[in-house]
């Protein structure tokens, strides 16, 4: 069994977040190593204003599920890996619950045959992937809680994953660059997964969504984030160190490309949405 998801734990824009309109909830103990959380989302047009969300990089795919019970209709898309922040418009004119599932970067393709480099920085309608899903989801439509439609979720995808799609080759080298915390050379992935550079390149691309290189930058800036929203001490120089940058300046231009924001910015919103 996959064992990442013990350590390697990443996070949203706003990691301490629970309210009424958004809540994560952990899945069952044997879809852990696959699914990072279920979250859902309640939006009433009477009572949401434009509410604008920043998504940051969280090595993670979504799911989103969203029901509309205006039109009384179920829809849902996939957002794959995101090497980019983006600001959501959160405003809505009609009655919608949206239920996600968000999968670790290494298991989507286990659930879903697609090649992931096709969703990497999109936004693509599920029936893309799996034509005739959106009926597949349709008893979510008629269950009152977020605990019933993850129970439902919970053997929906059971039945879904595919251990066929298991390569030994792509799980050495995420566990080397989770296990480095990002800071893996390519040529190192390579040796300890016993494949070229190409054949890595090609396993992730096609896998995971992008390259093994790319990848190791976002767990490296994952890890950072981590310990910055964990910590109210939090030093710049120490993290240089222990996760192999340059320099101050190298550290901390990764995080804006990333975050969008600078770090003192990244804790104002993480605080502000308690």
């Amino acid at each position: 069994m996959l064992k990442f998801h013990r350590y390697y734990h990443p996070l949203t824009s706003r990691p301490y977040l629970s309210d009424s309109i958004y809540t994560e909830y952990q899945p069952c103990e044997a879809l852990r190593p696959y699914i990072a959380c279920f979250w859902e989302s309640e939006i009433r047009k009477e009572k949401c204003g434009e509410r604008q969300v920043l998504v940051i990089p969280d090595t993670c795919t979504d799911i989103i599920i969203e029901i509309n019970h205006t039109r009384h209709k179920i829809t849902g898309r996939v957002c794959g890996l995101y090497d980019q922040p983006v600001v959501v418009n959160q405003e809505r004119m009609e009655d919608v619950t949206s239920f996600a599932i968000r999968f670790h970067f290494w298991a989507f393709h286990l659930f879903f045959h697609v090649d992931m480099k096709e969703i990497y920085n999109r936004v693509w309608d599920m029936e893309l992937i799996d034509a005739g899903i959106g009926r597949s989801w349709e008893p979510l439509f008629y269950m009152e809680s977020a605990e019933e439609r993850m129970a439902w979720m919970e053997g929906y995808l059971f039945e879904k994953l595919d251990k066929g799609r298991y390569s030994p080759e792509l799980y050495n080298a995420i566990g080397l660059i989770i296990g480095q915390a990002g800071r893996s050379h390519l040529r190192d992935i390579c040796e300890y997964s016993c494949v070229s550079q190409r054949q890595l390149e090609r396993l992730f691309n096609e896998r995971i969504g992008m390259s093994a290189k790319r990848m190791s930058c976002l767990v490296r800036y994952q890890n950072v984030w981590r310990d910055m929203a964990g910590s109210r001490a939090f030093s710049v120089q120490e993290a240089v160190y222990r996760y192999g940058y340059a320099d101050q300046a190298h550290l901390l231009n990764e995080f804006k490309r990333f975050h969008g924001v600078t770090p003192g910015e990244a804790m104002r919103i993480a605080m502000d949405n308690r």
